[in-house]
């Protein structure tokens, strides 16, 4: 390759990585961050306090963020105060843009593609997935879930470079070292991906010519991961995230999970089925990158199927199934168009460069229109507030954000929000902005409640809960009412995300009554809806916790208290003003 074909392809990918980032800078995108992206927020702010692994002031190590690599880019973040959406958001933009054009490269350095076809191809690539809900929409999310792009990139690409019998063998041997830092950097990205890694390094054994160079370093590689894992140990007591022991479990919800993803792909799938098919016999050992991405995805999906996912918006679980999909069509259409373009006869010498260029050109309003919007609405959108960029839109979307509102109501009105405990079964936003002591009841940040998911339901469970959540001495009770209206009788149901398979049982709730807890209030917050219960102490706290969380304007009461209905069986918490004049 000359120097000026050297350069231009070096000016093309970073023209591409900049209408990425572009793109979602100033495209008018809507941010939806979802509940649980909150709870890296709150893990990386915790880290900044002096309470590093802790969720709450509690200072309990709990490894409920699931990507330890993801939370700790967001600590900088909270260390400079820097709008943690915000933060989030420039990791997965950088993510997404280094991902597409590392493939690129990686197709254009192995011989699969030619240097004008990998243009194209990260060019037809970029304007898939800007085009495509789910990953636009996981971009700006807050979640990990682009990180995880980048990684499984990295592994493949890696894989590729090392068998790659072109280069010179000192060369394949840092490729080689490259691919296990990649492998461990994606496991602190999601553990699962580790399936990726496993499936490119048995292809490594099976043909790499350096195996004596590959043994060596998988030893080393092993007793890194020894390390970290006793590190964790240390840390955690624990070897596995809690995460693993609330979704990784056989459930129909896995199979319907991943049903589902392939009914909202349908229409990609067979044609990246088609691509991959094509270029493997014609490219052969030039589309092994093709190949471990196709296998590392499937990986994916086929654990999916043995998970209960929670909170799997936006099909944020397999990021990597959908990257691939639409690489693989991507690398489909830029092989036919450079072969189509091998039968225009007698062009100038210049047409090629001509022709990508324009191809640049043309992708741009193509990638502009992924917003969703359409033309003329993104010229009134302008017209009536200007450009609204990325921070601006960030900080909207915390400042609308339903639940972060009424935390910082309570934080505001409580004189020391970190002296009392609150028990609640939502680890997201409303935490994050209350700031006390939180007693995770569905498990996520209680390593004690999570490990409780893989027990039979009884007794013995029921009462290993009760002793759990009552000796961290809860001052305040929320719980969600998921009723259509305003009730007096909230009624108990199987949820998949409670550590109980069934409903919930009374003897929980009579427990909590015995312990003095007493109903205060409830809360209607623009469709947020809630019922605060109290415990009555000598100290008369709950009439100051009252005053603070039932001063909110949607708060209402209702006179006759609060009765739970679960497994048959009825359980009455009277209203708080009749509970303090019997136990004053």
């Amino acid at each position: 390759m000359n120097m000026r074909s050297h350069l231009l392809n070096w000016l093309y990918d970073g023209a591409i990585f900049v209408l990425i980032a572009a793109f979602f800078l100033l495209a008018p995108l809507q941010i939806v961050v979802y509940d649980d992206a909150y709870v890296y927020f709150t893990y990386a702010r915790n880290f900044v306090e002096g309470r590093p692994f802790a969720y709450d002031p509690r200072n309990i190590p709990s490894e409920g963020f699931t990507s330890l690599l993801y939370m700790l880019m967001l600590v900088p973040a909270e260390l400079l105060r820097v709008n943690p959406i915000l933060a989030g958001a420039l990791i997965n933009i950088t993510a997404l843009a280094l991902a597409i054009v590392a493939l690129g490269q990686a197709a254009r350095r192995t011989g699969a593609l030619s240097d004008r076809a990998a243009t194209v191809f990260m060019l037809i690539l970029s304007a898939l997935l800007l085009q495509d809900y789910n990953t636009r929409s996981l971009v700006l999310s807050g979640f990990e879930a682009v990180l995880g792009v980048l990684s499984a990139t990295s592994i493949v690409v890696s894989a590729a470079h090392a068998l790659d019998e072109r280069r010179a063998a000192h060369v394949r041997r840092h490729w080689l070292s490259a691919f296990f830092m990649a492998v461990f950097l994606a496991h602190l990205v999601r553990p699962e991906y580790l399936l990726i890694g496993a499936l490119s390094g048995a292809a490594l054994l099976w043909l790499s010519s350096e195996r004596a160079a590959l043994l060596r370093r998988t030893a080393i590689f092993a007793l890194v991961m020894a390390g970290y894992y006793l590190f964790k140990l240390a840390i955690f007591s624990d070897l596995l995230p809690t995460g693993f022991y609330r979704k990784v479990r056989t459930s129909a919800l896995g199979l319907d999970y991943v049903s589902a993803w392939l009914n909202d792909y349908q229409n990609v799938l067979p044609l990246a089925a088609i691509a991959f098919i094509v270029l493997s016999v014609i490219l052969r050992k030039r589309a092994l990158w093709l190949a471990l991405l196709a296998g590392g995805a499937l990986s994916i999906l086929l654990f999916y199927t043995r998970t209960a996912p929670l909170s799997a918006v936006w099909h944020r679980f397999l990021v990597v199934p959908i990257w691939t999909s639409y690489a693989l069509c991507a690398a489909g259409a830029a092989w036919l168009i450079e072969r189509v373009a091998h039968f225009v006869k007698n062009r100038p010498a210049q047409l090629a460069e001509v022709g990508r260029l324009a191809a640049f050109c043309l992708a741009l309003p193509w990638i502009v229109s992924s917003s969703g919007l359409t033309p003329p609405e993104i010229e009134r959108a302008v017209r009536e507030h200007g450009i609204i960029t990325l921070p601006e839109r960030a900080e909207r979307a915390l400042r609308e954000n339903l639940y972060l509102q009424l935390g910082a109501y309570w934080r505001a009105h409580l004189s020391d929000p970190t002296a009392i405990t609150v028990a609640y079964n939502e680890v997201g936003a409303l935490p994050y902005a209350l700031g006390s002591r939180l007693v995770d009841l569905y498990g996520l940040a209680e390593p004690a409640i999570a490990h409780l998911f893989s027990m039979a339901d009884g007794e013995a469970k029921t009462a290993q809960y009760i002793q759990h959540v009552l000796a961290q001495q809860p001052d305040v009770l929320l719980m969600l009412n998921y009723g259509a209206q305003e009730q007096t009788v909230w009624h108990g149901f199987p949820d998949p995300h409670s550590p109980f398979h069934n409903a919930p049982p009374a003897a929980i709730y009579e427990a909590y009554r015995t312990y003095g807890m007493a109903y205060a209030c409830s809360i209607n917050h623009w469709g947020l809806k809630l019922h605060v219960l109290l415990r009555l102490d000598a100290s008369g706290s709950a009439a100051r916790l009252d005053a603070a969380f039932c001063s909110h304007p949607s708060a209402y009461r209702f006179p006759e208290g609060l009765t739970i209905k679960t497994e048959g069986r009825a359980v009455h918490f009277p209203p708080l003003a009749e509970a303090l004049t019997a136990h004053p």
